[in-house]
C-alpha cells in the first residue's frame, strides 16, 4: 500500500537523481531546470480541446448513468452569455453585448465567444481577482500596502500573456526583490515581522492544496504520515527568507531576499540577547532539514537555492499533486465547486466525485505545461457546462453536475455589474474627473502622507522620500482601468465592513442593496437608485416610448434576458396605475438589481 503522501506526491526518481547532493557536489548554482522553468513532458497520444471536452461529457455521464440522473437540457442562449462572461472577464455583458449575441444565428457562436473573452483584457484581471484573494485575501492584513492590488495586477499581466501556470506557480514560490518591482514579494511580505510556518502553509495551501499547517505544532491526529517533523522540514525551504520595510521612506517599499547564511550564535552569546531575539533564532532553528511534501528529506548546496528547488519539485511533470488542485481549482471557477471538496484540502478523508475526471485534467495540464485558457476552452466548450440552470432533476446533488449551479458573485463581480448597469463609460469618466488616475491617487495619498509625518514631527531628516520608488508603483497602477481600480475599492471596503473582529474576509457578498449602494457614492449610487435627470430610469422614460420596449431595455441591462410575457404585462400594468412613471420604472430597476436574479451567476 502507498501511503497519502506517495499518493499525493508521486514524484520520480529520475527528477531528484538529476540533481547532485551531498558535499561532493557542493557548488554554488541552483538544481538544474527547463530554461522555461518547468519540467516538460510530451503525451503518448496528445488529445484536442474538443477531445478533452468530449472526455468531460464522457466522464460527467458515467455518474448520471450510475445514479439514474436526467441531467437538465441545454441552457438558453440569454443563459449562457451571461454566465460565460462571468466567469471569464468577471462581470456581465453590457446590454448591447447581449443583444447581439442571443439575435444571432451564427451556430458556433459560444465557441467564438468563449475564444473572445480568454483574449480579452478583463480575463487577466477576474483571474487577479479570484487568485489574488485566495493567496493574500480580499482586505484585512492580506491587503496592507497595496500589495493586494499590486499582486492582481502582476496576476493580471501574466494570465493576458498566456503565461504557464506552472511558471506563476514558480515565480510566487521564488519571489523575491522589492515590492515596486516583484508584487510577488507580497506573499512573503503580508506579515510583519515575517513568519516562516506561516509562509509555508499559506504556500501549500494555496498553491497544491494540502493544508500541511495542521501539522505545524503536533503530528495530526488523523493522517499518520503528515508528522510535524515534515511540516518543519517543509518549513525550511521558506527559512532563509528576509522580509523588510523601512517605515521611515515613503512609499513604504517592502523587500524580500533571501539570506543564504544559517542562523547560529557562539555559545554563551544568547543569554545576553533580548527575549524576542532569542525566540526568534530559536523559532529559525527548528526549520534546517529541507524535506519535500511526500517526506523526503533532500540536501542543497546554496540556501538561496531552497525556494527554486521546492517551486521545480512542485511542478515537476511527476507530481501531479499540484496538477491534480490546479485543475480543480480552475473547474471550482466555472461549476462552483470542485470535483474535490473542499478544494484546497486534499487528505485521506474526502474524495473527488469524479476521480478518472481529475486525474485526466491533471494530465492534460501536465502534458500542457498548465495551459489555463486550454483547459478553460476545454470546461467552457463541454456540454456539461452550458447545461441550463433549470430544469435540473430533483435528487441530483451539486457534485452530479446535472444543472448549472446559481453561484453567488463575488463581491467584485457585484460592484462590477452594478457599474455595467449604470453605464460604465460614464462612470469612468466621472471618477478619473474627480480623482484622478489610480497613479495619481497612489501619488497623492503617498504626497499626504509623508506631509503628515513631517507635520508631526518636524525633524524631516527622520524620514525620506523615494521618488524612484514612487514611479515604479504608478506604473504598475497605470496598467489598472479606472473602472477595475473601483470595484476592487469597493469590494476591499465591503470586505472590512464585513470582516469578524479577527480581520477574517468575508468569503461570499450577503449585504443588502442599501448597504452596496452605502460603500459606493456619488455619481454611482445616484445614477442608480434616482429618476432625477441623467439618472437610468429617467434617461429610459425620456429616449423611449414605449412600455414594452422599456421594460425590455431594463431587463437586458440588468438580467441579460429578455422578459417573460408574463413579466412584461404585470410590469405594464404597474406603470399603469402610478402617477409618476419615471419613479414607476425606478422601483422597476431597483425590485430587479435587489432580487437573486440579479446577485447570482447561473
Amino acid at each position: 500500500m502507498f501511503s497519502l503522501r506517495a499518493k499525493l506526491f508521486a514524484t520520480g526518481v529520475m527528477f531528484l537523481g538529476a540533481v547532485s547532493f551531498g558535499v561532493a557536489a557542493a557548488q554554488e548554482k541552483p538544481p538544474e531546470a527547463a530554461p522555461d522553468k518547468t519540467t516538460e513532458s510530451q503525451p503518448a497520444k496528445p488529445i484536442t480541446e474538443k477531445d478533452l471536452s468530449a472526455a468531460i461529457d464522457r466522464e460527467i455521464a458515467k455518474v448520471w448513468t450510475r445514479d439514474k440522473i436526467k441531467p437538465a437540457g441545454l441552457s438558453s442562449d440569454e443563459e449562457f452569455v451571461r454566465r460565460v462572461h462571468f466567469d471569464l472577464t468577471g462581470l456581465p455583458p453590457t446590454r448591447d453585448e447581449a443583444v447581439a449575441f442571443i439575435d444571432s444565428k451564427d451556430k458556433d457562436k459560444r465557441e467564438k465567444l468563449i475564444n473572445r473573452l480568454l483574449e480579452d483584457k478583463r480575463f487577466g484581471e477576474h483571474m487577479g481577482d479570484l487568485w489574488s484573494n485566495i493567496i493574500l485575501g480580499r482586505g484585512g492584513q492580506g491587503g496592507r500596502g497595496g500589495g493586494n492590488t499590486l499582486f492582481a495586477v502582476w496576476l493580471a499581466e501574466r494570465f493576458n500573456a498566456n503565461a504557464k501556470f506552472s511558471d506563476i506557480i514558480y515565480d510566487i514560490v521564488t519571489a523575491q526583490g522589492k515590492s515596486s518591482v516583484n508584487p510577488a514579494v507580497a506573499v512573503y511580505s503580508r506579515e510583519q515581522p515575517f513568519n516562516i510556518a506561516n509562509a509555508a502553509g499559506l504556500v501549500t495551501k494555496t498553491l497544491t492544496g494540502v493544508q500541511l499547517q495542521c501539522a505545524e505544532c503536533h503530528d495530526h491526529p488523523y493522517e499518520d504520515d503528515w508528522k510535524q517533523t515534515t511540516f518543519q522540514g517543509v518549513a525550511s525551504f521558506f527559512s532563509p527568507i528576509q522580509s523588510r520595510q523601512n517605515l521611515r521612506v515613503l512609499p513604504v517599499d517592502p523587500e524580500v531576499t533571501d539570506d543564504s547564511r544559517e542562523v547560529r550564535l557562539p555559545p554563551g552569546m544568547a543569554e545576553n540577547l533580548p527575549a524576542e531575539v532569542r525566540q526568534a533564532v530559536a523559532e529559525r532553528g527548528k526549520y534546517g532539514k529541507p524535506v519535500t511534501m511526500d517526506g523526503k528529506a533532500v540536501t542543497i548546496p546554496g540556501r538561496d537555492f531552497w525556494r527554486p528547488f521546492l517551486a521545480k519539485w512542485m511542478i515537476n511533470k511527476d507530481n501531479r499533486q499540484t496538477a491534480r488542485y490546479t485543475a480543480n481549482r480552475f473547474w471550482s471557477f466555472a461549476f462552483g465547486i470542485g470535483l474535490h471538496n473542499p478544494v484546497d484540502d486534499f487528505n485521506s478523508f474526502n474524495s473527488p466525485s469524479h476521480p478518472e475526471l481529475l486525474d485526466l485534467l491533471a494530465q492534460d495540464m501536465i502534458d500542457n505545461r498548465y495551459d489555463v485558457k486550454r483547459i478553460y476552452r476545454a470546461m467552457l466548450n463541454s456540454r456539461t457546462y452550458q447545461l441550463s440552470g433549470r430544469g435540473g432533476p430533483a435528487k441530483a446533488e451539486g457534485w452530479h453536475f446535472a444543472s448549472a449551479a446559481s453561484r453567488q458573485l463575488t463581491a467584485e463581480q457585484f460592484f462590477g455589474a452594478l457599474m455595467t448597469v449604470s453605464g460604465s463609460s460614464d462612470i469612468a469618466r466621472a471618477y478619473r474627473g474627480r480623482t484622478g488616475s489610480p497613479a495619481t491617487q497612489v501619488r497623492r495619498q503617498v504626497e499626504a502622507r509623508m506631509k503628515q509625518m513631517q507635520k508631526d514631527n518636524p525633524n524631516q531628516r527622520d524620514y525620506d522620500f523615494d521618488e524612484d520608488a514612487l514611479k515604479r508603483f504608478e506604473a504598475w497602477y497605470e496598467k489598472m482601468s479606472d473602472l477595475w481600480f473601483l470595484r476592487r475599492n469597493m469590494a476591499a471596503g465591503f470586505s472590512s465592513q464585513s470582516s469578524d473582529d479577527e480581520l477574517t474576509d468575508a468569503d461570499s457578498f450577503s449585504l443588502t442593496m442599501d448597504q452596496a449602494l452605502a460603500v459606493m457614492n456619488g455619481e454611482f449610487t445616484n445614477r442608480i437608485a434616482g429618476s432625477g435627470r441623467g439618472t437610468i430610469a429617467a434617461d429610459l422614460v425620456q429616449k423611449v416610448k414605449s412600455d414594452d420596449t422599456r421594460i425590455e431595455t431594463l431587463y437586458l441591462t440588468v438580467l441579460s434576458r429578455r422578459p417573460t410575457s408574463s413579466e412584461t404585462s404585470r410590469l405594464k400594468k404597474y406603470v399603469a396605475e402610478q402617477k409618476d412613471v419615471t419613479a414607476a420604472y425606478e422601483d422597476i430597476l431597483w425590485a430587479l438589481l435587489a432580487g437573486s436574479e440579479f446577485a447570482t451567476n447561473h
